[in-house]
C-alpha cells in the first residue's frame, strides 16, 4: 500500500475479521485507486466491520448471501437495524464494498432494471426510435406520461392484455394529472397520451382511434416571456465564486462557459478534455438537440479560467469528462450538478430570485446580443437552436428597441 491508512498493526487486524475481511486487501486497492482520502477509507472500512458483525449475529457465513433479491432484502432490514441504533451512514462504504467485488467479479451483479413497466411501452419506445427517429430524451417524456395513463387503468405488468378504457377514463386521467400543471406541460400531456392511443389503434390493440378525443389547452407561440437577467447581473453571479476555495475553480469555470456561450447544462456536462483545441484556439460544442457539432472561439476569459480549473481543481481521472466531482470517486458531472452551481451562486451573488438554473443564464445570454444588436440567425446558430422560430422569443426580451420605434400618444380632446 502507498499510506498506512490504520495506525497499529492490531486495529489493522481487527478490520480483518470476518466474512468481508478476506477482500480487505482488495477493497483497499479498489478505494485508493478511486482517489479516497486515508481518512474517508478508514470510514467506509469501519462500516464494512460493523456490516460484519452484523452478519454474525444474523448467521450469516458466506459473502455470496449479498448477491440477487436476497442480498438487497438483507441489506434493507440492516438499514432499519442501524438506523434503529442512531448509527449516521453505515451503509455508505457496505455500497461501494459491493460495487468492488461486481466489478472484479468476485460477487454477481444485479441485473439492470428494465425502464419500462408495461410491454405496451416496450413496443411504443420501439416505435418512437425506430419509426419516428426521436431523440431518447424525447421518447422518455412520452413514455412517463403513457406509463402514467396505464397505472391509472390499474394495468399489471403481469397482465396479459390492456384493460378497457372509455372516453370517460381519458378524461378523468386528465382531470386529476392536470391539477397542477402549467398549460404548456398539459399541452405536452395531451400531446403524449393522443400519440399513445394512436399507436395502440394502428398496432390492433384498440378497436377505435380515441386520439382525436384527447383535448389539450390551447398555447400561442411567443405567447410568454422568458425570464431574464441584466448583463451585470450575470457578472455579479461569476464573481460571487471564491475562486481560492477547493471547488472554486470549477464553478467558476462552469459559469463562464455558460455565460461566454449560452450553453445548456448538458452541454457542459458532456464537454470533453478533447474538445478543446489549445492550438487553433476553439472550442467544440455538440448541441444536445441538432446534433450538429459547433466550432466556437476559445474566449481569452475562458481559457484563463479552464487553465485554473486544470492545475488546481480537476482530479486525476480515467474519465475524460472535462468537470468532475470534487470528491472520489470522482465521476463525470451530470446536469443536475451544473444547475446546482447556478443555483448555489445565484443565491451567493444576493440576487433575489426563485428558482432559476442553466437556462436562466442562457436566456440572459441570448438577449444581450440581441441588445447589441446581433443578427438573429448568428444568435440562433450560436444556440444549436434546430429553427429560427426557436430564437425568436428574444425579440421580445430585448424591449429598449421597441421604444426606438414608439408612437406619440396623440393628444384626446
Amino acid at each position: 500500500m502507498d499510506k498506512k491508512v490504520f495506525p497499529t498493526p492490531a486495529i489493522e487486524a481487527k478490520h480483518r475479521q470476518g466474512i468481508l475481511g478476506q477482500h480487505f486487501d482488495y477493497f483497499l486497492t479498489w478505494m485508493q485507486k478511486h482517489g479516497y482520502s486515508r481518512c474517508s477509507i478508514r470510514f467506509q472500512i469501519q462500516c464494512i466491520t460493523h456490516f460484519g458483525k452484523y452478519l454474525k449475529k444474523r448467521g450469516i457465513n458466506s459473502i455470496h448471501q449479498l448477491e440477487g433479491a436476497g442480498g438487497q432484502k438483507l441489506l434493507a432490514t440492516y438499514r432499519k437495524y442501524y438506523q434503529a441504533q442512531r448509527h449516521w451512514r453505515r451503509d455508505s462504504g457496505l455500497k461501494l464494498y459491493i460495487q468492488a467485488l461486481e466489478e472484479t467479479g468476485i460477487l454477481r451483479s444485479l441485473p439492470p432494471k428494465d425502464s419500462s413497466l408495461y410491454p405496451e411501452t416496450k413496443q411504443y419506445s420501439n416505435f418512437l426510435k425506430n419509426q419516428k427517429g426521436l431523440s431518447d430524451g424525447s421518447i422518455h417524456r412520452h413514455l412517463y406520461w403513457t406509463e402514467k395513463f396505464l397505472h391509472f387503468l390499474g394495468y399489471q405488468k403481469d397482465t396479459s392484455s390492456l384493460p378497457s378504457f372509455g372516453v370517460a377514463d381519458i378524461d378523468r386521467f386528465m382531470e386529476e394529472a392536470a391539477v397542477s400543471l402549467r398549460r404548456a406541460t398539459i399541452q405536452g400531456l395531451s400531446g403524449s397520451l393522443r400519440g399513445f392511443l394512436r399507436f395502440l389503434y394502428q398496432s390492433g390493440k384498440l378497436a377505435t382511434d380515441l386520439s382525436w378525443l384527447v383535448a389539450g389547452p390551447r398555447c400561442y407561440k411567443l405567447e410568454s416571456l422568458p425570464r431574464v437577467l441584466s448583463w451585470g447581473e450575470v457578472k455579479r453571479i461569476i464573481e460571487s465564486v471564491d475562486r481560492s476555495s477547493r471547488t472554486g475553480p470549477q464553478h467558476y469555470a462552469i459559469l463562464v462557459l455558460l455565460a461566454n456561450y449560452g450553453l445548456r447544462a448538458g452541454e457542459v456536462a458532456h464537454l470533453k478534455l478533447r474538445d478543446i483545441n489549445w492550438r487553433k484556439k476553439s472550442i467544440r460544442i455538440t448541441p444536445r438537440k441538432s446534433g450538429k457539432d459547433l466550432y466556437l472561439p476559445l474566449t481569452s476569459q475562458v481559457a484563463q479560467a479552464i487553465t485554473d480549473y486544470l492545475k488546481r481543481g480537476r482530479p486525476a481521472s480515467k474519465y475524460r469528462e472535462f468537470f468532475l466531482l470534487s470528491r472520489a470517486p470522482f465521476r463525470p458531472l451530470t446536469s443536475q450538478n451544473i444547475a446546482y452551481v447556478v443555483r448555489r451562486h445565484l443565491q451567493m451573488s444576493g440576487l433575489e430570485l426563485s428558482g432559476g438554473g442553466s437556462h436562466l443564464i442562457r436566456h440572459s445570454f441570448a438577449t444581450h446580443l440581441m441588445r447589441k444588436g446581433v443578427p438573429l440567425k448568428y444568435i440562433s446558430d450560436l444556440l444549436g437552436h434546430r429553427s429560427l422560430a426557436s430564437t425568436h422569443i428574444y425579440t421580445k426580451t430585448a424591449t429598449e428597441h421597441l421604444r426606438e420605434v414608439a408612437l406619440e400618444v396623440p393628444e384626446v380632446r
